[in-house]
């Protein structure tokens, strides 16, 4: 569901759980007709099932049953059973590597999933696997860094709260391309104009104290041009 933020801009919302009750392998083959048709939502949908099953999976329960009882807090009695259905729920998925271990959330995020993409771009173990596997892949961790941008910059183009602050983000960590303090007050400075609760003025006029004065004119022609392109009809 989108959630308005001003003319164009706007914040997606998903009020239900991630999976409902059920054959986690029956819902995903219920979906999985209208994902090779090309629904993105239907290809998120099984991404989330998928994701479902796979924390239920590698969680541990039983270890973390305990380790808040010896914590002297009280878990919820019927939590344990509940996890226990789940995990019989989910057993045929995960035993089926044509559906468990498919890339649904890059299918999602290529069919144009809003949800999709902004996943794509913060979950690399998701889309390549593990920190500790990346070792020799520099051309797969390239690919990732080049369409996550990709992917964030139509998105806040189009009015995506979420990936104006994840550019923010980005741009303020360094992760996929060089920091750029300019960058980082422009986009920021969009947000709190958005709505202040966003970025308070507090935080950008501390940011904007840390720029040069040429650094706060850039930053501000910046914020002019994304909020045009993003958030104004």
């Amino acid at each position: 569901m989108r959630k308005a933020v001003g003319p164009k801009a706007y914040s997606i919302q998903r009020e239900t759980a991630w999976r409902a009750p059920g054959d986690a392998r029956q819902q995903v083959l219920a979906l999985k007709r209208r994902s090779d048709a090309g629904e993105s939502l239907a290809s998120y949908e099984i991404e989330l099932i998928v994701r479902d099953c796979r924390n239920l999976i590698n969680g541990n329960p039983e270890e973390a049953w305990q380790a808040l009882q010896r914590a002297g807090m009280r878990p919820d009695p019927n939590h344990l059973s509940r996890l226990e259905i789940g995990l019989g729920e989910c057993a045929a998925l995960s035993q089926d590597p044509t559906l468990y271990d498919a890339p649904w959330l890059a299918r999602a995020a290529e069919q144009g999933s809003v949800e999709a993409q902004l996943l794509y771009s913060i979950d690399i173990e998701a889309v390549i696997g593990p920190a500790s596997t990346l070792t020799g892949r520099d051309d797969e961790l390239q690919a990732w860094r080049q369409t996550s941008l990709r992917y964030l910059h139509a998105l806040a183009d189009g009015g995506n709260v979420d990936a104006l602050s994840a550019l923010a983000s980005v741009y303020d960590n360094g992760f996929n391309v060089a920091r750029d303090a300019v960058a980082v007050h422009a986009y920021r400075h969009v947000l709190s104009r958005l709505d202040p609760r966003y970025i308070d003025e507090t935080t950008l006029a501390r940011e904007r104290r840390a720029l040069a004065p040429e650094q706060q004119q850039k930053a501000a022609d910046q914020a002019d041009a994304i909020y045009k392109r993003c958030c104004s009809l």
